[in-house]
């Protein structure tokens, strides 16, 4: 059809208005002369071209009202989007500041425990004759749950019990470093080394409150740490958050608010002056993992509550990994999956009553490895049950 021609269905406007905006929008190749005359009207070209502007603009309106309309939705839309990753923002802002908050409290509460204990005094005695030679000790102090009160059939613990064990620990130590003359030790406390309150049936057993907790533990590996120091050219401290140390419901909590944390925070200031006891030498990859290097190898710390895959780990690594070492299941194991190795750390605590209903049997113990250049030389499984 000729653009001249009124269409079927078309009105008289309709088709005046279609060929004052096809002429306005240069479609059309001609003057308002020719216009009017297509339009067989009886007015001036000149009136036409004044009358010819609203018609346009009109046209325009009524015709680009709908795309208007979208473009407002649009804006509505993103308008809402922005307002939303506002309020998520301040939300994750002021949860954050909650989580520090609380970080901080707790930090207030030991420091004033702190100052009312008469804690012993600890000097620095440097190694006496620390042997230089070309092994490491990796020795696991995972799991304690400190707090953590058990009197069944199967198991006996609590802070005292806690205490003699290291003490049973350390010894058998000292007895692996002697015969293999090892040079440096690395401790990894990969998490769980309070019992918290994670669990109704923990909740009941702890003969602890938090703040307790924190504060027995830490001195114990203050004196375990201590102690290592006078027979070990440098002494290496990784540690990791566990489980048990959430400050929330599993659900509600963040991944990095662990109580675990202040037991680090603790051990720093109290044992700033030895000079032989190093805390940041390992790459802490996020709250939940890190890497330290023993003897050119890469070795992976994790707690292993997030870890039932070996394999999907260790994409997080992002480098290649010799070994992974990981505790949370409460028992010493040696594993080799896809080429890395995976030493599996017991626990302090042994059964408690968590263990019984989930009918999870482990006896107390720790496992110490030698490691050098070429990485594992051999694993020591150290059973910590102590009375027998």
């Amino acid at each position: 059809m000729s653009i001249f021609k009124k269409g079927e269905n078309e009105s008289d406007y309709e088709f005046k208005e279609r060929i004052i905006v096809a002429k306005i929008n240069g479609d059309i190749d001609l003057d308002w002369v020719e216009i009017r005359d297509i339009l067989n009207l009886d007015c001036s070209p000149d009136h036409l071209r004044k009358v010819a502007k609203g018609i346009y603009e009109s046209y325009n309106f009524y015709n680009g009202n709908d795309k208007t309309i979208d473009d407002i939705d649009n804006k509505i839309i993103e308008l809402k989007k922005e307002k939303q990753k506002l309020y998520d923002q301040r939300a994750a802002l002021n949860e954050l500041i909650r989580g520090l908050s609380r970080q901080e409290e707790f930090k207030d509460l030991i420091e004033r425990a702190i100052h009312k204990n008469n804690l012993i005094k600890l000097d620095y005695i440097p190694p006496k004759n620390p042997f230089i030679s070309e092994n490491d000790l990796l020795i696991s102090h995972n799991d304690p749950h400190y707090g953590a009160f058990v009197d069944n059939a199967w198991n006996k613990y609590n802070s005292d019990i806690f205490i003699e064990m290291n003490k049973k620990y350390l010894d058998k130590i000292l007895q692996i470093k002697s015969l293999h003359k090892s040079q440096n030790c690395y401790v990894w406390a990969n998490g769980d080394l309070i019992s918290g309150k994670i669990h109704n049936s923990i909740r009941v057993t702890n003969r602890e409150n938090i703040i307790q907790q924190i504060l027995g533990v830490s001195e114990v590996y203050t004196q375990f740490l201590s102690e290592l120091s006078k027979h070990f050219y440098g002494v290496y401290l990784m540690m990791l958050p566990g489980n048990h140390s959430r400050i929330e419901d599993k659900d509600k909590a963040l991944k990095n608010e662990r109580l675990d944390d202040l037991v680090e925070w603790y051990l720093k200031a109290r044992l700033q002056n030895f000079e032989n006891i190093v805390f940041d030498a390992h790459e802490r990859i996020d709250e939940t993992m890190y890497l330290v290097d023993i003897r050119g190898k890469t070795y992976c710390g994790v707690h292993g509550d997030l870890d039932k895959d070996i394999k999907g780990l260790l994409p997080f690594a992002q480098r290649n990994i010799y070994a992974i070492l990981m505790g949370h299941q409460h028992h010493n194991s040696t594993d080799t999956i896809q080429g890395i190795k995976v030493i599996m750390a017991g626990s302090f605590l042994g059964m408690d009553d968590y263990c019984i209903e989930k009918r999870i049997f482990g006896n107390p113990e720790q496992t110490v490895t030698v490691c050098d250049l070429n990485g594992i030389v051999c694993n020591y499984d150290i059973q910590l049950k102590v009375g027998v």
